[in-house]
């Protein structure tokens, strides 16, 4: 492995200094002297490693090995984390070297000259991969200490999110972020590469462990194998259709493109064949040092210009969006006029499809809970792929009705599914894990009726009348935080409401009650603010002139749209929580009100164990 490492690195560094100050004198750039043009991708490579180990690590720890009942962690996870801390810590370390040295790589700049501290700072302010990579050092100094201090499972899990959401700055900042379908692009790539460190770091893991060839380990591993390899494949054509132009193949780009997709689709079908067999574990040596190169050229890929880049004439709504929009929001174009969303709209499908396979793995499960989770799937399909989400970067009233739509109707109708029950019910395996994960602290607190509501309520007025929509208006990954952040926030506050899968903490039938009232005036509130706002979108000049600068002929007044947007959010969040509503009264008890709240109680301490009450 290590070697294989070494190659990757050594061979990069090659092709870098071969490369010389073309690639810079292609965008117009000085040359940034030799330092920087090898320095700049192999500092890049040596943290993509580093990266991938520790992801790889985490995942190994969270998913392939089980928690004890008090939580903590067993000594093979123990060795995992270690592995993962020290290998944040190198994460960290090439991070922060590539701070420097992707701003005079940006702006073409000799090392020297960018170290003055005035100027590096000047160049963070001008630049965003420097800012990226500064915000992947923090999470990855996070990392690392969290690692290296811990003996529970349940902070690995926290621990791996926060390691997954270190790679995505460098990513976001990179060639996919602007120009023709940047919103399609940025959307593969935040699946293309942490898949990627995904599938490289379990591979490392499992090359250490060298586990038998009968484990649940390796079997583990080789579902997640194929997995990673579906997804870097569809998110690769992707890429290749939005990146390179048809005649743009036989530029470097293209052909290093070509190259690692001949790699990857021949681990992938060599890989599927061989991992058949006995004595497979052979072929994982050669399947690393694959990987590896694979992520050479993908470092590689960052350091060449697109082909045609400045040759392809591009509009505004393509520069700002991604696309053009044809005309006004019709209601035949909000049904037809269909966009997807790279990240939201397969990930639809896949819950639809999990769901429906789990279900009938379980047997009696309860139609009315596979039709509200698939009903939430087709929403949350149509809410981003469809005319509303194409046209929802660009109009602010079908912007709003959509994320009211996302924290509000997707959230209820996923918590009234049930999917934590049909874990439980149809994959044994996973049962330790969702109770040790469910009885956390800092899950109980969320689900708690005031900070789920503080949560719920207050997450639209922290980002439309703060400067948070402001600075993110012009991104489409801040977009996709967001959307993630409402469904998140909405989960967790219907899921104690809704109370099919019993919640962390139990919650009385009249509290459930008023929590679902206390939330319908604050989203009057939140309605009538935007209403009556003075301020163009109530939040700062980056959003207005975004809007003005689309200058859609269909909008010809910000204001008025602002104000069919409040009232849009304010029906839709009114009539989602009133359905609720309705709901919690039905499924009471007419006869006594106590009765729903002993079974409930009941219910509730099967669940988690008799302790989970005291």
């Amino acid at each position: 492995m290590a070697t294989a490492s070494a190659v990757a690195v050594v061979g990069l560094g090659v092709a870098a200094w071969l490369a010389g100050s073309g690639p810079y004198l292609a965008v117009g750039d000085g040359d940034p002297g030799v330092v920087v043009a090898v320095g700049a991708p192999v500092a890049r490579l040596v943290a993509d490693f580093a990266a991938a180990i520790c992801v790889g690590s985490l995942a190994y720890t969270v998913f392939c090995t089980r928690p004890r009942p008090s939580g903590s962690v067993g000594p093979d996870a123990y060795r995992e984390l270690r592995v993962a801390s020290a290998a944040a810590a190198c994460w960290m370390l090439a991070a922060l070297v590539e701070v420097p040295l992707s701003a005079a790589n940006a702006a073409g700049l000799r090392l020297g000259d960018v170290l003055v501290p005035e100027h590096l700072i000047d160049l963070m302010g001008a630049t965003e991969e420097p800012r990226a990579w500064l915000v992947t050092t923090v999470l990855a100094a996070v990392t690392a200490l969290g690692a290296q201090g811990t003996l529970r499972w349940t902070t690995s899990v926290a621990l791996l999110a926060v390691a997954v959401l270190a790679v995505l700055p460098p990513v976001v900042t990179g060639h996919g972020s602007a120009d023709v379908g940047h919103d399609l692009a940025l959307g593969a790539l935040i699946l293309h590469v942490p898949t990627a460190c995904v599938w490289l770091g379990l591979l490392f893991a499992v090359l250490r462990r060298r586990p038998a060839p009968d484990s649940s380990a390796l079997l583990r591993y080789h579902r997640a194998a194929v997995g990673c390899w579906l997804v870097l494949v569809a998110s690769g054509l992707v890429l290749a259709g939005v990146l390179v132009p048809a005649t743009g193949w036989t530029s470097g780009y293209g052909l290093v493109l070509i190259g690692k997709a001949t790699v990857v689709l021949g681990i992938g079908v060599l890989g599927f064949r061989l991992r058949r067999r006995p004595g497979w574990l052979a072929w994982t040596g050669a399947e690393f040092a694959a990987l590896a190169g694979v992520f050479a050229a993908s470092v590689d890929l960052t350091h060449l210009p697109l082909p045609e880049f400045f040759s392809r004439a591009a509009t505004t709504g393509q520069v700002v969006l991604g696309y053009d929009l044809t005309g006004p929001p019709t209601l035949l174009r909000l049904l037809v006029d269909w966009r997807p969303d790279v990240v939201f709209g397969p990930l639809s499908v896949v819950l639809a499809i999990g769901y429906w396979l789990l279900a009938r793995r379980a047997g009696e499960w309860p139609w009315s809970r596979t039709l509200a989770w698939l009903g939430a799937c087709l929403v949350l399909l149509f809410a981003t792929s469809s005319g509303f989400g194409r046209y929802a970067a660009a109009q602010f009233s079908v912007h709003l009705t959509v994320h009211m739509v996302l924290s509000m109707l997707v959230p209820a109708l996923l918590a009234l599914g049930g999917p934590l029950g049909l874990l439980r019910a149809s994959a044994p395996g996973l049962r330790p894990r969702l109770d040790v994960l469910i009885g956390t602290g800092p899950l109980r607190f969320l689900t708690h009726p005031v900070p789920s509501l503080l949560l719920f309520a207050g997450s639209p007025f922290g980002l439309y009348f703060t400067g948070v929509f402001d600075a993110a208006v012009r991104f489409h990954w801040a977009h996709l935080a967001i959307d993630c952040w409402f469904l998140v926030a909405g989960y967790l506050f219907f899921w104690p409401v809704i109370g099919t899968d019993p919640p962390p903490r139990l919650m009385p039938n009249i509290a459930r009650l008023g929590v679902v009232l206390a939330a319908m005036p604050a989203d009057v509130v939140f309605g009538a603010a935007v209403v009556t706002s003075h301020r163009v979108l109530g939040n700062g000049p980056a959003a207005a002139a975004m809007y003005q600068g689309l200058a859609l002929p269909w909008v010809p007044d910000l204001h008025a749209d602002q104000r069919l947007a409040g009232i849009l959010a304010l029906v839709v969040s009114e009539l989602v929580l009133l359905a609720v509503l309705v709901a919690l009264l039905a499924s009471w008890d007419r006869a006594d009100l106590d009765v729903p709240d002993t079974l409930r109680k009941d219910i509730f301490e099967k669940w988690h164990g008799t302790n989970a009450t005291r």
